[in-house]
């Protein structure tokens, strides 16, 4: 149902002027006091009534936490034929309420909602809503500088739609637009604009794109023209500011429009055109726009002004956008605005704030990578505020409650405080020693992982050695590219005391691709998931599995040529998860007669079994 697609996280960059006639929640008023009607009729009228609507517009948050209560309660409760049903407007929720946190750069929840929404897709059997849910959690750690999982996201998703081009090609285009910001941000210019230029063909082909598809468009043309500016082909960059502009322009996107402007102004500057980039700034900023896009105007104004040796008014539009930037979390916007403001004042002579300038630019270069553990701190910050409030609340209560008693109400409250002042101090206690326990198994786990990896580490680099020998070069090349990346999540875990199934899945995938390169793809092999798990939310220690497979493979499959096959399962029973790894060769018994063979992987990871176990 394409429905579903229709919510990317274009919250985080679109804001289009457009407004309903009649107000949504006067309009569903009716759908919902008419008894007769079905939910899922309900739920269909509030979810398109959000399609149609602007991303921004204020009431879309009121009218998703009004689709998500009923979907959830029904969810909940029914789980009947239409369970699934419900689970995908449970889906579209979470991923609108990510779009909602992503809009505030809250990095936990925005992430939080989208695996909900991914996980709800899963199990309502649609995939293609699944992977175009990844794309939109790529485009958000992309802005956040989580460059290495973004990528990985992005193309896993690309993968899936390129299975069926034809029927996929927006999709296609909307992960492709994701990838060419993303070059862009590396410097690799040619290559976003390789991007950037398919999208622009795809819906300059299309008789009538939706809404979307316009911004995605206009989006493409005004990147284009960013990477044409940073390659200094300003002819280029004009042609594609101007289309961007003027799709900009017909969809009455105001706030895009003032970004063209400030892009062409820019190119303008570039070319020491100052008379022009003021009149190109001034109408950036003609129409109201949101407090980010003015910060932007605002930032390039002063930036202008800075060329033009004006110092004061540059430092007025600069100090202007900074306070925007600070106030709306534009981390990006904020660490160019303190730059220019620490060069400009400098030239003033206002030594004073250029030093202060100086070091906000310097706290802002590293800012982006410390975001996600300062939205963290925040939570738990406001979590142990409510608990410490409620608390002295109920002290409060107490002691009045004693005062006006009689004594021996009085003392009774007082052994009572005794009573629970005793018992916290007991519970105390306790999960001190529990802690104290936790952190000492912690660091054994990690001193025996770290046996652990250079025991693999030192197997593969022998198997590198062996196929070198026997002169299988490129066997030896495939083996070394995989060995190296999964070498890479090795090194990335060691510190981790658990990682995701998910990336336990994915390391073991890697292994055994590795190993099958190794033994001249003598097995095949596979790795089920059972459907009811959510590879997300279950977490173990890293590298539980590989001693298991690696057995299986040495041991089980030993003196097989061809035809070899090992198969690894992981599943749920009466509320544990199972890791089954089983092959078709002579198993573990044949190979346990050698007396003489230890598996030191096998004796170290049955340790850490044995720790988690306790």
């Amino acid at each position: 149902m394409l429905l579903f697609r229709k919510f990317p996280l274009l919250i985080l960059c679109a804001s289009f002027a457009l407004h309903a006639q009649q107000s949504p929640a006067d309009s569903l008023k009716l759908v919902f006091l008419n008894q007769k009607m079905h939910d899922t009729t309900k739920l269909l009228a509030i979810a398109t009534t959000l399609e149609k609507q602007a991303p921004q517009d204020p009431q879309n948050i009121a009218l998703n936490k009004l689709m998500g209560d009923l979907a959830i309660e029904k969810y909940n409760s029914d789980k009947g034929a239409l369970h699934a049903k419900y689970a995908s407007y449970c889906a579209l929720y979470y991923n609108n309420l990510g779009a909602f946190f992503a809009a505030r750069r809250d990095a936990p929840n925005t992430l939080a909602a989208i695996d909900k929404s991914i996980s709800l897709f899963n199990q309502a059997k649609m995939p293609d809503e699944a992977n175009f849910a990844l794309i939109s959690k790529a485009t958000f750690l992309s802005r956040i500088n989580e460059y290495e999982q973004a990528i990985a996201i992005v193309f896993k998703a690309l993968q899936h739609f390129e299975k069926d081009r034809e029927n996929n090609a927006d999709e296609i285009a909307y992960a492709q637009a994701t990838l060419a910001r993303m070059y862009s941000d590396f410097g690799k210019y040619d290559k976003s604009i390789e991007y950037n230029t398919k999208i622009i063909s795809f819906y300059e082909s299309k008789k009538s794109p939706d809404v979307n598809g316009f911004y995605t468009l206009g989006t493409a043309y005004l990147n284009s023209g960013s990477s044409f500016t940073e390659l200094k082909k300003y002819g280029d960059a004009v042609t594609n500011l101007e289309k961007g502009l003027k799709v900009f322009v017909k969809i009455g996107d105001v706030n895009n429009q003032s970004v063209a402007y400030a892009k062409l102004a820019n190119v303008k500057i570039r070319q020491a055109k100052f008379d022009e980039a003021e009149a190109l700034m001034k109408k950036s900023l003609e129409n109201e726009i949101g407090p980010i896009y003015s910060a932007n105007a605002n930032v390039k104004f002063g930036l202008l002004y800075f060329k033009k040796k004006d110092f004061i008014k540059a430092d007025l539009y600069l100090t202007k956008g900074l306070r925007l930037s600070e106030e709306n979390g534009a981390l990006e916007l904020q660490e160019q605005a303190s730059d220019l403001l620490y060069q400009t004042n400098r030239e003033l002579g206002n030594f004073k704030k250029a030093f202060e300038m100086y070091e906000l630019h310097d706290k802002l270069v590293d800012a982006s990578k410390i975001e996600e553990s300062k939205n963290q701190l925040a939570q738990q910050q406001l979590k142990y505020d409510y608990e410490k409030k409620e608390l002295n609340y109920k002290l409060a209560s107490e002691k009045e409650n004693a005062a006006k008693n009689n004594l021996l109400t009085g003392l009774s409250g007082v052994l009572l405080l005794l009573v629970l002042g005793g018992f916290f101090y007991y519970r105390n206690s306790r999960q001190k020693q529990k802690i104290a326990v936790l952190e000492k198994n912690q660091i054994r786990q990690k001193l025996l992982l770290s046996q652990m990896n250079p025991h693999f580490i030192f197997n593969s680099i022998q198997n590198i050695r062996s196929l070198i020998r026997d002169k299988k070069d490129e066997a030896a090349v495939n083996y070394l590219n995989r060995f190296s990346k999964l070498t890479r999540q090795i090194l990335e875990n060691s510190d981790e005391n658990y990682i995701s199934l998910s990336e336990e899945i994915e390391m073991i995938n890697n292994y055994l691709a590795i190993q099958q390169l190794l033994y001249s793809n003598s097995f095949e092999f596979s790795v089920d998931v059972a459907e009811e798990i959510e590879t997300e939310a279950i977490f173990l220690p890293p590298m539980l599995t590989q001693p298991f497979i690696e057995n299986a493979i040495k041991h089980g499959l030993s003196g097989m040529k061809t035809g070899g096959k090992i198969a690894v399962k992981f599943y749920q029973k009466e509320g544990k998860l199972f890791f089954e790894v089983t092959d078709n060769g002579r198993g573990f018994d044949a190979s346990e007669k050698n007396e003489n063979h230890k598996s030191m992987a096998m004796a170290i990871t049955r340790e850490r079994l044995g720790n988690h176990s306790g």
